[in-house]
């Protein structure tokens, strides 16, 4: 059983904020649900320890730098203000591919063509491998997933 609205609820019912409907499905619900029982028990203790502790005011210094400082803070933003941080992801991105495209386009021969990457040799022996596998029409035993330890 799914308790997580009902645990919100029990506040809300102590402070008044749960509809008539709300209030009957939160009391059936207590009817037949022992945890719930016990967190009601624990969030009703909670909330008269509250009420009873005294109440006291701020020092009347104390609230006028609070009302001080609120009113020395700058407005919020406008909402367009905060797309220029979005806006940016896009542009870094452009930047990003435009760097590494000018980097793949440098090859050291100096003759400047498109992608001048040499493949390495592992690359190579992949390839080997490939075709080897590939005219052996071989596929994986469950021996060779056991001894190589491959995992998904």
């Amino acid at each position: 059983m799914s308790c997580t609205r009902y645990d919100r609820w029990m506040w809300d019912d102590l402070e008044g904020r749960l509809s008539a409907a709300q209030r009957q499905e939160l009391a059936a619900h207590l009817q037949v649900c022992p945890r719930c029982q016990r967190q009601r028990d624990a969030v009703l203790a909670t909330y008269r320890a509250l009420h009873a502790l005294p109440r006291r005011r701020a020092p009347q210094h104390v609230v006028q730098q609070v009302r001080t400082r609120l009113q020395e803070q700058p407005r919020p933003k406008a909402f367009l203000a905060g797309w220029k941080r979005v806006a940016l992801v896009p542009v870094l991105g452009l930047v990003a591919a435009v760097v590494w495209w000018g980097w793949l386009s440098m090859n050291p021969d100096g003759e400047g063509s498109g992608f001048a990457l040499k493949p390495s040799q592992s690359d190579e022996n992949w390839v080997e491998i490939h075709e080897q596998l590939e005219i052996a029409d071989w596929s994986p035993t469950a021996n060779y997933f056991i001894k190589t330890g491959y995992t998904r």
